[in-house]
């Protein structure tokens, strides 16, 4: 008997095989890394600016009130992307502590002291990416009879009554209150306003339903550049600042890609972000520096001067009681 001898049958047995491992390894090593995020919480080019080797997908459903991020944290999951609103709804302890000191080293005071106001639980764990401010955005403003056109106190104007989409944020809304003096009289905002609703600001102003909103730069630029009818106020008490935010699972294994912050903040897409609305955790004197061209239309506010830019502010992530307590306040006023 001729062991030596292989049956043709054998070959293609072997070939199949082959050509089955061969398969599985392709699809073992072209296994990418997954960022989760929700895509109202920033611009298309930082997924754009992405290298091949990460896939992103959607979060989706995370108003409902039955939401949780558990879940998605246990899924193959390296790095969330989220807006600051939704930090405090994150299980801390299914997160893992973001270092990259070469970039944490070079943050800006502002990027400083909105780590500092999520408290040491958080501040290790979530890493500020992008920084947007809130502002208030006009339909043809000339015709508004507007008062203090310079500060806040312009949403207090009588040409307003009624007239304004505020954020469905308490919170937000007493942190401006605050600035012009006016947390004791929070019903008086209350009346100028035309509804509470984050998601469709922008529709309401574009529509004509509504004279003014409250809302995030990033949120309205693009119809702020098309749209001739429309106009934008950063007061000069500054403004909240809307935060973009990364966070990382614990069951990741994936070190945090410092590459991609500074492929992200380079040459290549820095000022398409600034174009969108956004600026950089980082040093806002480097910022100053480079040659940013933005369209005429909010050049002047954007980048915002330094002296404005620095009267900005951060809101501190609150306990359990300072909710309870600032719904208090905000309910009976």
């Amino acid at each position: 008997m001729n062991t030596n001898k292989v049956s043709r049958r054998d070959v293609i047995k072997y070939g199949f095989m082959s050509s089955l491992f061969f398969l599985s390894g392709c699809s073992i090593s072209k296994k990418k890394l997954a960022l989760r995020g929700i895509p109202s919480s920033f611009t298309s080019e930082i997924v754009n600016s992405l290298s091949t080797d990460w896939e992103f997908f959607p979060i989706k459903n995370i108003e409902l009130k039955n939401f949780s991020y558990k879940s998605i944290l246990k899924e193959k999951t390296d790095l969330l992307v989220l807006n600051d609103g939704w930090i405090s709804n994150l299980p801390i302890d299914l997160l893992q502590e973001i270092k990259a000191n070469n970039i944490r080293k070079n943050f800006s005071k502002q990027a400083n002291s909105f780590l500092d106001g999520l408290g040491e639980d958080y501040e290790k764990k979530i890493f500020p990416l992008a920084v947007s401010p809130w502002v208030i955005l006009f339909r043809n403003e000339d015709s508004l009879n507007l008062k203090n056109k310079n500060s806040w106190e312009v949403i207090l104007s009588s040409g307003l009554t009624n007239q304004i989409v505020f954020p469905n944020s308490p919170y937000l809304l007493i942190s401006i209150a605050q600035k012009i003096d006016y947390v004791n009289n929070l019903s008086k905002i209350k009346s100028q306003a035309k509804s509470f609703d984050d998601r469709n600001a922008l529709n309401w102003v574009v529509s004509g339903r509504a004279n003014a909103a409250v809302l995030p730069l990033s949120s309205c630029v693009d119809s702020l550049i098309k749209d001739p009818r429309l106009s934008i106020l950063l007061p000069q008490e500054g403004g909240p600042l809307n935060w973009t935010v990364l966070a990382a699972p614990s069951l990741s294994q994936e070190p945090f890609p410092a590459d991609w912050f500074e492929f992200l903040w380079g040459q290549t897409y820095f000022k398409r972000l600034i174009r969108k609305g956004f600026l950089p955790p980082t040093s806002f004197s480097d910022l100053i520096k480079k040659n940013i061209n933005v369209s005429q239309r909010y050049q002047s506010i954007f980048p915002p001067k330094e002296s404005v830019w620095k009267k900005c502010w951060s809101l501190p992530v609150l306990s359990f009681e300072e909710k309870k307590d600032l719904a208090l306040i905000w309910n009976n006023s």
